[in-house]
């Protein structure tokens, strides 16, 4: 039996349709919801929390169906994409509040154990929301969705709006937490480096529909069509006539092909980034740090996409 599952769904806000989508998380699975900007994950969310109506199709948690049932009533916990803390709490009463509705006499044991499993949270439950860095807001947001029993969480851009440094510590955090939970989760992501560290499976969505499922490296690795391929590329694509390739598709080859190296820039620690031409078309390539001084590279291009 599934955690979550969505049969012919159909929504729409404003002149945008979603669907129809079918869509299902298995009990203790991580699955992203991954796209561009617009193209309807968090409405998708949002349908299946009970916080926007659908069209059509039905939607069912532990094999209850739950379509029309109010979100309160779905036992499910949401993480939303601006954490929605409360200014006038700290962040102990933040983490408290679902716990303090219910009189659960025991809110103060629960708040600290999950402050606790979430590293360094702890010392900040006297803090009020405006005191906090962005990342212990998040953490704050996501224990206060998880202080309470539910059936699945949902999260909407939990990494957005982070810088690198803290979007690494704190996907990290997060999926050791939720494996240890062994609860289900329905994430909505931006960034394909997110959906690989985090997802068991992804739904790619563009303009309202799926267009292709699967595990994160599966998806990266052989992409249904153009439109996945760039998705998974964070630096764009090349063109060589009708073959397209993610600049991080290449190897060194003396055999390869000849590239001309035009401009060349840090990346990381180990690999720069550098413009040039083959065959007078334009490229990005990810390329070894120590080609940093070389006006002519060979390549062997990896995969293409035609």
């Amino acid at each position: 039996m599934e955690a979550l599952e969505a049969r012919n769904l159909r929504s729409r806000i404003g002149a945008f349709e979603l669907g129809p989508v079918d869509l299902k998380v298995n009990r203790g699975e991580i699955v992203g919801l991954i796209g561009p900007s617009g193209c309807g994950k968090t409405l998708l969310l949002r349908t299946l929390a009970g916080l926007h109506e659908p069209l059509e199709g039905k939607v069912f948690m532990d094999g209850n169906e739950v379509t029309y049932l109010e979100p309160h009533l779905r036992g499910l916990a949401f993480v939303f994409q601006d954490n929605a803390l409360f200014p006038h709490y700290d962040t102990h009463d933040n983490i408290a509040f679902p716990l303090m509705l219910k009189k659960d006499e025991e809110t103060e044991t629960k708040v600290q154990k999950r402050a606790k499993e979430l590293d360094g949270l702890s010392d900040y439950l006297d803090r009020w929301p405006r005191e906090l860095p962005a990342g212990m807001k998040k953490l704050t947001a996501i224990a206060r969705g998880t202080v309470r029993k539910f059936n699945i969480i949902l999260m909407d851009e939990p990494f957005e709006r982070l810088d690198k440094k803290i979007r690494v510590e704190l996907r990290t955090l997060i999926k050791r937490l939720l494996m240890a939970m062994g609860e289900s989760v329905l994430v909505v992501l931006n960034d394909p480096e997110d959906a690989i560290a985090i997802a068991d499976r992804v739904y790619v969505m563009n303009q309202g529909k799926f267009v292709q499922q699967g595990d994160p490296r599966e998806v990266y690795s052989e992409p249904s069509s153009s439109f996945v391929l760039e998705l998974f590329s964070t630096m764009g694509l090349n063109r060589l006539g009708n073959a397209l390739f993610r600049p991080q598709d290449v190897e060194l080859d003396e055999n390869g092909v000849e590239v001309h190296l035009e401009h060349c820039g840090p990346y990381d620690s180990k690999r720069i980034l550098c413009n040039g031409r083959i065959d007078g078309s334009e490229v990005v390539l990810f390329l070894p740090i120590f080609c940093k001084d070389r006006s002519v590279v060979k390549i062997r291009i990896l995969k293409f996409f035609t």
